[in-house]
């Protein structure tokens, strides 16, 4: 029956990771995609603009001219920057947007405090666990010299963000952490939550989460780490 219940939750794991794989290829291939950011133009203050990408040239377009319609005229374009030219004065741009954010999350291992008559412990497990808080995504905006003297444009991708999150996952339950009150060793279903700060550095996203494990059966009076605190290192992907 465990072993069943394991690779249930392996596979579910599998499923949520190719989907977020593909979304997570989407995301990467689109890179710095078309809307609003707040970014410093021309010495001026942080200001609104409407960003329009594309393989060859980025369009930065005055966002106080949008409810004009008047998009198209010179006076909504501030800046373009092109692939493969740098421009003339050219000093590097970060682009700021901030979004609500769903990430599919798994702890990689758990580090719990010490217990009365217990000692502190390092754990792994199968876990999988649904986040949502609220992202900053920066993206810096550069030029690179190619060894044949051409200059390349570069995005470089920075987020980070906080909040909270929820899942289930495998607890190995045993009679030195249940005080000999379970004889039989097996692996329990516990209920995974907490909050975690999660940074992304362009398609890696790592983070620290404090959380804590609730076992789903009739033993959970009995094993000792039952709704204890623990920080845990995570790795997530972005599903929106």
């Amino acid at each position: 029956m465990n072993k069943a219940v394991n690779i249930c939750i392996i596979a579910i794991a599998m499923v949520a990771l190719l989907s977020s794989c593909e979304t997570l290829k989407h995301y990467a291939k689109r890179g710095f995609t078309e809307g609003f950011y707040r970014t410093h133009l021309h010495q001026e203050k942080v200001r609104k603009v409407y960003v329009l990408p594309s393989d060859d040239v980025i369009k930065v377009f005055s966002a106080e001219t949008m409810k004009k319609n008047i998009i198209d005229t010179s006076e909504s374009l501030k800046i373009e920057f092109p692939a493969d030219t740098k421009p003339l004065d050219f000093k590097t741009y970060f682009f700021r947007k901030n979004s609500f954010d769903l990430q599919a999350m798994t702890v990689l291992f758990r580090y719990r405090p010490a217990l009365s008559n217990f000692p502190r412990q390092l754990t792994q497990s199968y876990n999988g666990a649904a986040y949502i808080g609220y992202r900053t995504d920066i993206y810096r905006l550069s030029y690179k010299k190619t060894p044949l003297q051409l200059y390349k444009r570069s995005i470089t991708h920075y987020g980070f963000s906080v909040g909270a999150f929820s899942g289930i996952g495998s607890e190995g339950i045993t009679e030195f952490n249940t005080p000999s009150a379970q004889p039989i060793e097996y692996d329990g279903i516990v209920s995974l939550s907490g909050v975690a700060a999660i940074l992304a550095i362009n398609k890696v996203s790592f983070g620290v989460a404090l959380g804590a494990d609730h076992l789903l059966d009739k033993n959970r009076k009995y094993w000792v780490n039952n709704d204890k605190p623990w920080i845990g290192l995570t790795i997530s992907l972005n599903l929106n």
